[in-house]
């Protein structure tokens, strides 16, 4: 159940993050969501996911319809970025895949 809720829990910090200037790789995103000075990678505890649940929301993210200035937001960790409507759907619909991610 942490891990579930760790995960929504990035879900909401990804709707106040912000960046800019094409789409960043699978490993450009894994690497902000497991580093603790990113915003996000500090809201997922470390033993809520594993190296390769990481991955996994990293690919999911990658290969969603998040905007590629969302998915800059992420690696940057800029907190300032606002996202749009498109994005916060987006993002809702990851849910699932980011529970198969996160489900062992």
């Amino acid at each position: 159940m942490k891990k579930l809720v760790a995960l929504f829990t990035m879900l909401a910090v990804l709707t106040a993050c912000g960046g800019g200037g094409g789409r960043p790789s699978e490993d450009d995103i894994a690497n902000a969501l497991k580093d603790k000075g990113n915003p996000i990678g500090a809201s997922i505890p470390s033993s809520a996911a594993a190296d390769d649940a990481i991955d996994c929301i990293a690919k999911a993210f990658h290969d969603s319809d998040l905007s590629d200035d969302a998915l800059q937001a992420i690696v940057d960790g800029d907190e300032d970025y606002a996202t749009d409507k498109d994005d916060a759907e987006a993002i809702a619909g990851l849910s699932d895949e980011i529970i198969k991610c996160a489900t062992p």
